[in-house]
């Protein structure tokens, strides 16, 4: 068994160059989740937009390759993934959120070379930025309604202040709960991982999103987890964000505002990429618990329990707000367009998005 990925070009829109379209789906692997999801192959074989006929036998023929039945039942009966076919389609889905960033990254970098290719005159906006799913919707956006182009590259809250401090780019995205100023008083950890690299004078926040985080739990929580010092409990098995992401920051400062130390916390030292690949832990049981966005809860099917309202900002330069570039984005921003692109993701809302704000009226630790 290996591995292809490929990418292809679609039709875009009449005025458009056509889109690239990145495939990262494996035909079996679309065939096993719609089974999953609707417990027939029937209805599995409506939402695939194949008959039944060839999924019956597309499994078969998978079957006799891999040597192990993929799914018990079927043939009019009620068909569910076998215990090989569960672990095929988890592991699938565990290492395709993983990848989502480095996969943007990969499209974003396609999309550039060939865009400029067929238009020199583009213009290209270099972005260092947390990911967050509301990314490769607003560069497409942006990019079709108004000719700039995000060329954004994935990293750390911190690493994006960096490398926007050393001219690596020209907006950092980062994601900072200053509505909690507890949170981000002087002195907590999120101030002391990102407060060095904003400097007053020279930096603006712009305004992108709200973003709601917290515990992500099982369909209806049958554990009945509602706050933090449930993790402690001996049946919790938590999944957590790697050390010095944005989300382990937050949730470092909670726990420390709660008094938790993090070794009573089972499965603490677990680390996944994303906040995706988090979700994607919890579903497939490996956790009955972790922390991240309400979007990516929603995106497995999983229950949420609220803990924290952070806004994501874009950083920039002062000088760098009366470039054509980012007056483009600013405008963006504040358009109905923009308001109905993040109505599409659970937990996020635009309020104030586009607003310029100073960093001494806006973080707790400067007022």
């Amino acid at each position: 068994m290996s591995v292809k990925l490929d990418y292809c070009f679609v039709p875009g829109a009449a005025d458009a160059l056509p889109e690239r379209v990145l495939q990262l789906q494996n035909p079996l692997l679309a065939m096993l989740d719609a089974i999953h999801m609707h417990g027939t192959l029937g209805k599995a074989a409506t939402e695939l937009e194949v008959s039944y006929r060839h999924l019956w036998g597309e499994l078969k023929r998978y079957e006799a390759s891999f040597g192990q039945a993929l799914v018990v039942g079927g043939q009019g009966r009620a068909a569910q993934l076998s215990e090989f076919g569960e672990r095929l389609l988890w592991a699938e889905k565990r290492i395709l959120a993983r990848m989502l960033p480095q996969a943007e990254s990969l499209a974003a970098q396609l999309d550039r070379e060939l865009l400029l290719a067929v238009d020199p005159s583009l213009q290209v906006l270099p972005v260092c930025a947390s990911h967050d799913l509301l990314f490769s919707g607003l560069r497409d956006a942006l990019w079709r309604t108004a000719g700039v182009l995000l060329d954004v590259d994935y990293v750390g809250c911190t690493q994006a202040l960096e490398r926007l401090n050393a001219g690596a780019c020209v907006l950092a995205g980062v994601h900072l709960p200053f509505e909690d100023e507890e949170l981000s008083r002087r002195g907590s950890r999120i101030q002391l991982a990102l407060g060095p690299e904003l400097r007053l004078g020279v930096h603006k926040l712009i305004r992108l999103m709200g973003r709601e985080q917290g515990l992500m739990v099982r369909q209806d929580n049958p554990l009945d987890i509602a706050s933090l010092a449930d993790l402690t409990r001996p049946d919790v098995i938590f999944v957590n964000r790697p050390r010095g992401s944005g989300t382990r920051l937050i949730l470092d400062e909670l726990l420390a505002r709660e008094g938790i130390a993090p070794q009573r916390i089972t499965g603490y030292v677990t680390e996944e990429a994303t906040h995706l690949s988090v979700a994607a832990s919890v579903a497939a049981g490996l956790a009955n618990c972790g922390f991240g966005l309400r979007a990516a809860a929603d995106s497995f099917r999983l229950g949420f329990v609220p803990l924290v309202r952070e806004q994501y900002c874009l950083v920039c330069l002062k000088d760098a707000l009366d470039s054509e570039p980012v007056r483009v984005v600013l405008d963006f921003l504040r358009s109905p367009s923009f308001r109905l692109l993040v109505e599409t993701l659970p937990g996020h809302d635009t309020e104030g998005a586009g607003e310029i704000v100073s960093l001494r009226r806006t973080l707790p630790w400067y007022k």
